[in-house]
């Protein structure tokens, strides 16, 4: 009898080898790529351009924040987590090394939108709406590839959907961490995570309908850019946080509640008013800061004149 000897995988020029090096994944039966067949390969240019854009919009987002004192190698660091973060998620969760470990192109690429970014801020802030759009669609951009990418691998259709949104909104959660602010997904009216889900969902029907490649990725970045813009322009969002009223009677029986009050949960968060835009927050605190900072520069004024003032009048009264 032969002994079976170990498989050799021979590196091939199919989207899974070129991404990772590693044995591609062949679509089981049931999954989007097994009834539909193989997905074209993913354009290096556009997963090189959605790095370029999230590393660009994340580097704006911290220019509004010129408190913080950011210097190039913060920028540099920020703009490379904001640009990569995504796709380093994505390709975990697939279970392959990620793709921006396998060349320079993705660091150099992120690096040169960072700074980039960094030296337009001025510009871009005057524009208006520039560093939304911009924000936008970055998340586009990483949305389409991500969920492209797993259909790729033959993934089945609600992974397809989690990993296209996790994708295009891990560079902002990232963002968000590393700059202190409120992690915008999860408050209401931000619009992040909703918008690449659907955004998967329109690529995950135009794929199902037969639209491949670009086609299919160019419709996914447009709806995910137009419901996150559509939460900035018209003010949408999900609905808040609710529970279920307890009757009187029942709390009166359960007892008191034991742990924490509600009060000191939002004295401990330091967000005693959370509003639908987590930026906003961030600026309204520092705002409350230099306010509170040039009060006490007043009232020391004020106290210093009234000591120089009251020193005058003892030696007038001396002399």
């Amino acid at each position: 009898m032969r002994s079976a000897s170990p498989r050799r995988w021979v590196r091939r020029t199919t989207p899974s080898s070129r991404y990772t090096g590693t044995p591609p994944v062949s679509p089981r039966c049931g999954t989007m790529a097994c009834m539909h067949g193989s997905l074209n390969a993913i354009p290096e240019w556009l997963d090189l351009g959605a790095i370029a854009v999230g590393a660009g919009a994340g580097t704006l987002v911290a220019g509004e924040f010129r408190s913080k004192r950011l210097d190039w190698l913060g920028i540099a660091i920020l703009g490379v987590a904001v640009g990569l973060g995504g796709g380093v998620i994505r390709d975990v969760l697939i279970g392959i090394r990620p793709a921006a470990m396998s060349t320079d192109t993705y660091l150099l690429t992120a690096l040169v939108a960072a700074i980039v970014g960094m030296l337009l801020q001025p510009a871009l802030a005057r524009a208006g709406m520039a560093i939304q759009i911009l924000d936008a669609a970055a998340l586009g951009f990483f949305c389409a590839v991500g969920t492209a990418k797993a259909v790729e691998f033959g993934l089945p259709l609600l992974p397809c959907l989690f990993i296209g949104t996790v994708t295009a909104a891990g560079g902002g959660v990232v963002r968000d961490l590393l700059l202190g602010m409120p992690v915008g997904v999860l408050y209401a009216g931000s619009f992040y995570a909703f918008a690449a889900l659907a955004g998967s969902g329109a690529f995950m029907i135009s794929y199902a309908f037969g639209l491949e490649g670009v086609g299919a990725m160019s419709v996914c970045a447009g709806v995910t850019a137009a419901v996150r813009m559509s939460s900035v322009w018209f003010g949408l969002s999900l609905p808040e946080q609710m529970s279920l009223r307890v009757p009187s009677r029942v709390r009166r029986r359960l007892g008191p509640r034991g742990g924490f009050s509600d009060a000191d949960i939002v004295d401990a968060s330091s967000l005693h008013t959370p509003r639908t835009k987590p930026i906003e927050v961030v600026r309204e605190r520092i705002e409350s800061e230099e306010r509170e900072r040039d009060a006490r520069d007043r009232r020391a004024t004020r106290g210093r004149r009234r000591m120089g003032d009251a020193r005058r009048e003892d030696g007038e009264t001396a002399g």
